[in-house]
């Protein structure tokens, strides 16, 4: 994991990451939503007892990073959003739009019922499971730009190979659950989220076009955005995590010093 990970664990950053419901050794909850799961994720650090901490999201984690900041205000103190998606009702949104073939798809059958979803959501992770790298990468070809590509087909691709077989390794429902999730209503609204947003968005995706980064720009407050020309979906992310995070990171001390300096601040 050193291509996702490593460059957050060399910071000093402690990482945390669960399975969401369905996925790896992970029981699947039958109609979850994305704050269903940030519901357990926040059981899942108070467990642990993690009270304050940081929550980064990657692509349909996205959503639940957010999620995670709406359910738990007083224990997130910053969000980290990588290529996320916007809701899938987002007003003024064409949802699909400039994504890939396979995308079009699965985002395409909202509305059709479970059986054709999970009739669709099979044959994708058939294509994927159990394969190499180099296979992975041709059946993903219409979401890669040339960028993607080369991370793919670098180091990054037998992690993602080897995450794709643990999460698909009982059965297909932790996808079949999220493509549900992310096309049904989220369980909170946006304005619930206040923690300080580090939004990033690379404008040559094509998993999660560049629109859905701007249009949760616009949306969301407490985000700044960094819209960086010529990355995708993965280039954006690999190798650099640790140092978007150390930007949120900064973000946060700063106004916590603010917030300290004006309780300081003697009465007039």
């Amino acid at each position: 994991m050193d291509a996702v990970l490593g460059s957050m664990t060399e910071r000093g950053f402690r990482i945390i990451t669960y399975s969401r419901a369905g996925y790896g050794a992970s029981s699947p909850a039958a109609g979850r939503t994305v704050a269903d799961t940030a519901a357990d994720c926040a059981f899942l650090l108070t467990h642990l007892g993690v009270t304050r901490y940081l929550v980064a999201g990657w692509s349909a984690g996205g959503p639940h990073a957010l999620a995670s900041a709406a359910v738990a205000p007083e224990s997130v103190e910053g969000v980290l959003l990588i290529a996320s998606f916007a809701p899938f009702d987002a007003e003024g949104l064409d949802y699909i739009k400039g994504m890939g073939a396979q995308n079009v798809a699965q985002f395409g059958m909202a509305g059709h019922g479970e059986p054709a979803m999970r009739e669709l959501v099979g044959r994708m992770a058939s294509a994927v499971r159990g394969h190499a790298s180099a296979d992975v990468a041709t059946e993903m070809a219409s979401l890669l730009p040339p960028v993607d590509l080369d991370v793919l087909t670098a180091e990054f691709g037998a992690d993602n190979a080897a995450n794709m077989d643990h999460g698909l390794s009982r059965g297909d429902e932790g996808w079949i659950a999220d493509l549900a999730a992310l096309t049904s209503p989220w369980g909170f609204g946006l304005d619930a989220v206040t923690a300080p947003i580090e939004l990033w968005h690379g404008t040559v995706d094509r998993m999660v076009p560049v629109a859905h980064g701007q249009w949760l720009a616009e949306h969301l407050p407490t985000a700044v955005p960094h819209l960086e020309p010529g990355q995708g979906h993965l280039s954006l992310a690999i190798g650099s995590l640790g140092e978007k995070l150390e930007v949120l990171r900064g973000r946060v001390a700063d106004r916590a010093t603010s917030r300290l300096a004006l309780k300081s601040r003697p009465s007039t």
